[in-house]
């Protein structure tokens, strides 16, 4: 069954009018960074794998119409929950549409386990840095496979088993970690992987392999131990996490308008870094029954000092909410190192446009190791940190989305300015990140049109 795009993806210029009182639960969906890329496991199996909890949002369509490519049949059987029969696997080329998608390569260690070859597209994405294949490639080629240029795209064959070996990754990579995990699967014997990524969506992906069959553990905080298993694996019938970004994304929202959101669907565990920094600025919280609500806020909040980190620390893709919340509730300068992506920063001239002031600055003492891009990429004279001024009165503009988080920034701004605002965002990046996201924000009392 091949199944497209939501007709819903197309849209993209958001008309809001913002000053409105907004109350109620604000329901959080499967992760973004979770849910698109779990159907993937599917490749690794004969048997027909379900797959529940998952967004609907383009990632996921990009991830189904890519497996439908390679010869899946794929089917909703709820609206989170997707069947998949990849009995019949006839091609090894993921279609280059699919590679806007971060999740997409991804495809490489799956596609690898199960045919021993790939053909891939460059990568594309959001404009707040290069995601680099590097970090991945170099692992790949450890378990012994062979690489080649061919007209623009790569082509990759891997063994049926790969080499039992340990693979230390140079820096931090989260689908790095997760592709060599896929690739490793059917192993010869023992792969180790060191330095490997901690967040909770890698943990997510490797629970559901293990409920596959495969014998993954974590023997270290950033180690990672895959005993091989011959191929294939049973049928998959397993869950993914919700999305602690778009937590983040309400619960920041429910601050700045008041703290009269309560945000159902998230641990405590997941947000606890960030639950740690606005606790030091001013906002205590209680976390119960899988629901977090702000119970005060101490106003104006604190000023701060932020570092973006791997986890457990405090993640980049926070960075744009907490600085739109400093701004606009902190009294004085606050100051926000970026050190996970090189040019995360355009959100910030966007937001000027309504208000918003700050000053770009390099910050000196730290040379490239210190940073989780390629030390290639560093620049002595790049401004990788700013100064955020706040309080911040917001005021109406039109405005111009180019990732993800930045376009939520955009809205979340939007919802507080009195008056009309317009968000033109005509390579759909909030609703790649956002499931139903008019429709939740509406029922809280926002007053938002898709056009």
């Amino acid at each position: 069954m091949r199944v497209r795009f939501s007709p819903r993806a197309l849209m993209s210029k958001f008309i809001v009018f913002g000053g409105k009182p907004l109350k109620g639960t604000y329901f959080v969906s499967g992760a973004k960074n979770a849910g698109p890329k779990l159907p993937i496991l599917a490749l690794l199996s004969k048997e027909k794998s379900i797959f529940h909890n998952i967004p609907r949002i383009s990632d996921t369509y990009r991830t189904i119409d890519a497996l439908t490519s390679l010869g899946c049949s794929v089917r909703f059987v709820t609206r989170n929950s997707i069947e998949i029969d990849s009995s019949k696997i006839y091609s090894s080329e993921i279609p280059l549409e699919a590679m806007t998608a971060r999740q997409s390569v991804l495809f490489i260690g799956a596609t690898l386990a199960r045919t021993g070859k790939v053909i891939i597209h460059p990568i594309r994405g959001d404009a707040i840095g290069k995601r680099p294949l590097n970090r991945h490639l170099e692992g790949i080629k450890t378990l012994g496979g062979k690489i080649k240029q061919k007209n623009n795209c790569m082509e990759i064959s891997m063994p049926t088993q790969p080499n039992s070996v340990t693979y230390t990754f140079e820096k931090n990579t989260h689908c790095g970690t997760e592709n060599l995990i896929l690739a490793s699967v059917f192993n010869n014997g023992k792969v180790v992987l060191k330095n490997s990524a901690q967040e909770p969506e890698v943990d997510n992906l490797i629970k559901c392999l293990n409920d596959m069959g495969a014998k993954i553990k974590r023997i270290e905080p950033r180690v990672i131990e895959i005993i091989g298993v011959p191929p294939l694996l049973k049928g998959a019938n397993t869950v993914s996490i919700y999305d602690r970004l778009e937590a983040a994304t309400a619960l920041i929202l429910s601050i700045m308008t008041g703290g009269h959101i309560v945000v159902k669907n998230i641990s405590k565990e997941l947000l606890e870094p960030l639950a740690e920094t606005l606790k030091k600025i001013g906002v205590s919280l209680v976390f119960k029954n899988n629901t977090v609500k702000v119970i005060k806020i101490r106003t104006p909040l604190k000023p701060a000092q932020i570092m973006t980190d791997w986890y457990p620390g405090f993640m980049t893709d926070w960075q744009p909410l907490i600085t739109l919340l400093l701004a606009y509730m902190a009294k004085g300068k606050s100051v926000i190192h970026e050190r996970i992506f090189e040019t995360r920063w355009r959100y910030l001239n966007e937001l000027r446009k309504m208000g918003l002031k700050h000053d770009l600055f390099h910050p000196n003492g730290h040379g490239a190791e210190y940073y989780n891009f390629n030390d290639s990429e560093y620049n002595a004279k790049e401004t990788y940190a700013t100064n955020v001024y706040g309080p911040t009165k917001f005021q109406p503009a039109e405005l111009d989305s180019h990732d993800v988080r930045a376009g939520m920034d955009m809205l979340l701004a939007s919802l507080l300015a009195n008056g009309k605002s317009i968000i033109n965002d005509p390579s759909n990046h909030i609703d790649r990140g956002y499931e139903n996201i008019v429709e939740k924000l509406n029922a809280l009392g926002a007053d938002i049109k898709r056009i």
